[in-house]
């Protein structure tokens, strides 16, 4: 068997397709160890996940089903209930892996950063987001909003987690860290729906302007001390 990877970095198989546990819509041999065929299944139900979550922010959750989800999975859709009892289990899901991988690319990014660097690159880089896609808060937002309560809790949650993780790491507390990122999002949900580009860019300079002012206003004099011990335990 070999493999390929995709670009999220999850293995892609590209093996006999009369293998039983190639779709896992069927019970595999007995010749197979019980471990390879739960290895098989969960890499199976990870490239399910990582699919709808791109799907779902390309064409809105209403807007995909999960034919087209198991299809773009190379998969068939007898084997969807083999992984999930509901679309809103795989959209819960989908939702929380979105938001999971966009937090690891931010924490990347801010890695080795003092706080004042960390906050304006986290700033920043959000902002950027006007212009592109890759911005699942801003995308998923308003079709989670419409959902079960099992996909709000999913997307509360991992929203929650990265509120904790800015105000840990961006010298700020967590009223600031909700207010940056309800800023942030929002001036990405305005800005994509805006015809007008200068109206777009003013209004990103403007959340970039006032968010910068509140961190050095409300945050910069606690963060200077912890910055400077910081760099004296890194010089040691």
């Amino acid at each position: 068997m070999s493999e390929k990877y995709s670009a999220t970095g999850a293995a892609t198989d590209r093996w006999n397709p009369n293998d039983p546990t190639r779709n896992m819509d069927s019970t595999a041999s007995e010749d197979r160890p019980l471990n390879y065929v739960q290895a098989r299944k969960e890499e199976t139900r990870r490239r399910i996940v990582e699919t709808a979550s791109r799907l779902f922010q390309e064409k809105g959750m209403d807007g995909v089903g999960v034919d087209e989800i198991m299809r773009e999975a190379g998969l068939t859709h007898g084997g969807f209930y083999g992984h999930f009892r509901s679309k809103e289990q795989l959209i819960a899901e989908a939702c929380a892996c979105a938001v999971d991988q966009r937090s690891q690319r931010v924490r990347e990014q801010l890695k080795g950063l003092d706080p004042e660097q960390a906050f304006l690159t986290f700033v920043d880089e959000h902002l950027s987001k006007v212009e592109g896609p890759d911005c699942p808060f801003s995308i998923l937002g308003g079709d989670v909003a419409r959902r079960s309560d099992e996909v709000r809790e999913a997307y509360t949650k991992k929203v929650g987690a990265l509120i904790d993780f800015m105000a840990d790491e961006l010298g700020c507390g967590r009223e600031e860290a909700i207010l940056t990122f309800t800023a942030v999002v929002g001036a990405i949900t305005v800005g994509r729906a805006s015809t007008d580009p200068k109206f777009s860019a003013d209004l990103v300079k403007g959340v970039r302007s006032q968010l910068l002012r509140m961190w050095h206003d409300r945050c910069g004099a606690e963060a200077a001390p912890a910055t400077g011990k910081a760099k004296k335990r890194g010089g040691a």
